[in-house]
């Protein structure tokens, strides 16, 4: 059944996104009001794509989460469909009140942060005046989503060149009260769709270092022959292997939240992404970290493959062992425990 799922939305989403958004649109950091941005967006609303993570299309389709996810991340899209599909359209589904928050999305992809309450507001993702901005918070035991206005969004520099970086300011247009047995499950759905969308930044990376080894030529033979170079390929090719079982995991277990399950997966995935998009020695990466020694995991925009800025999600640190954080600037620490159980 899963291949049959796979081949089926391998030759509909997945020939989409190839088809629609060459690596050229992610290197011209093209922005959703753009026409051929606007274009795809148009293509997967018609198509029913936004509604990839309702309850019908999950109970029919689910475990075809995964390489949807990877397909997103191959094809380095820049268009924020998993916060529109996994997270805004399911809260509307689950809430109808949200009509009176969120915008139509087939015209206003949604880009979302989540954080708490109390926190200022923060970074997130800036697709453009076409876009809408939802900030997704914990409070008092349920959650409250705002939306904000773009023309009052203040760009920043960021790590990712294929995506613009801002931070909310002004008070919401809009906002509603959650309960946080509706928010739970789609965020952690959101977030396997994520890390799934890592993977796929991570088999894009991998893909083009085996045929890099197969292509330079060193001492009279391709590198790919010597142990120091196809050793750590094969572990790379294990580790994404690990991280996909690690997401299908996830996403069965939503009807019962497990913090430790997602913090594995989030492990597993994004730091094969790093680590591969570091071996490629891509410039946009400079300032990044990811140790398997190292106190905390870094969990956010890979930068050289578009994969989505997990700062909008659960934002940027997931501890991994006891000590100091690793900081970035403009960076708020979480972990998912904190978010699903704050103190």
């Amino acid at each position: 059944m899963h291949s049959e799922i796979r081949t089926l939305l391998s030759s509909t989403f997945g020939r989409l996104l190839e088809d629609r958004h060459p690596a050229a649109h992610a290197r011209r950091a093209l922005p959703a009001h753009d026409d051929v941005q606007r274009a795809l967006w148009k293509e997967l609303a018609e198509g029913g794509w936004l509604e990839a993570g309702s309850e019908a299309f999950q109970a029919e389709y689910g475990p075809g989460t995964l390489p949807m996810g990877e397909w997103a991340g191959r094809a380095l899209l820049t268009l924020p469909y998993g916060a529109s599909a996994f997270l805004a359209r399911v809260l509307l589904e689950q809430a109808p009140a949200l009509s009176e928050v969120l915008l139509d999305l087939a015209a206003h992809p949604a880009s979302i942060r989540c954080d708490r309450a109390e926190d200022e507001a923060g970074w997130i993702d800036d697709y453009g005046p076409s876009a809408q901005y939802l900030r997704l918070s914990r409070r008092d035991g349920g959650w409250v989503l705002a939306r904000h206005d773009p023309a009052m969004l203040d760009p920043a520099q960021g790590l990712d060149p294929t995506v613009a970086l801002a931070r909310l300011r002004g008070p919401a247009l809009a906002q509603a009260a959650l309960p946080g047995e509706q928010v739970l499950p789609a965020l952690q759905t959101h977030l396997a769709f994520l890390l799934a969308q890592l993977a796929g930044a991570a088999g894009a990376s991998l893909d083009l270092a085996i045929a890099y080894a197969k292509e330079r030529e060193q001492f009279g033979r391709a590198i790919g022959q010597f142990q120091a170079i196809k050793h750590p390929l094969v572990d790379a090719w294990i580790g994404l292997d690990n991280g996909r079982y690690a997401v299908e995991a996830l996403l069965r277990s939503r009807a019962a939240l497990d913090p430790a399950l997602a913090a594995l997966a989030t492990l597993q995935n994004t730091s094969l992404t790093v680590q591969n998009s570091a071996s490629l020695s891509r410039p946009a990466l400079t300032g990044w970290t990811a140790s398997p020694n190292s106190s905390t995991l870094l969990v956010a925009n890979t930068g050289a493959f578009s994969a989505p800025n997990l700062a909008s999600l659960t934002t940027v640190v997931l501890q991994v062992r006891s000590g100091a954080h690793l900081t970035l600037p403009g960076v708020t620490a979480y972990t998912w425990n904190q978010l699903a159980n704050p103190t």
